[in-house]
């Protein structure tokens, strides 16, 4: 079973995963991406999504694609949400989508 987890480890998981942000309830990763990219890592974010028994809720509109993601039994996030977050970058990364820089924020 998924570990909830408290407010200080959530905030460290945010730190080694850039662009991401939340709190112990759900973290969520926005990205600027084109439609035709954005359907391709989806559907790549599906498979592991599906091999983990464990999916992110993906919101879309023009230019936009936001992945929210917490773990509904525990009622809020987990070490399983972090691990999904950590593959959906990977992914995103392997579609040309740069984690955000400090320069970016």
């Amino acid at each position: 079973m998924p570990t909830k987890l408290d407010a200080h480890r959530v905030a460290d998981a945010l730190d080694a995963l850039p662009g991401w942000s939340g709190d112990t309830s759900t973290i969520v990763r926005k990205v600027a991406i084109d439609e035709e990219t954005s359907n391709e890592a989806v559907e790549k974010i599906s498979v592991v999504a599906n091999e983990m028994n464990h999916h992110p809720v993906v919101d879309r509109a023009p230019g936009v694609t936001i992945f929210t993601v917490w773990t509904h039994s525990q009622g809020g996030v987990t070490d399983l949400d972090i691990t999904l977050a950590s593959r959906i970058s990977d992914i995103l990364r392997q579609h040309g989508i740069a984690d955000p820089t400090d320069a970016d924020a």
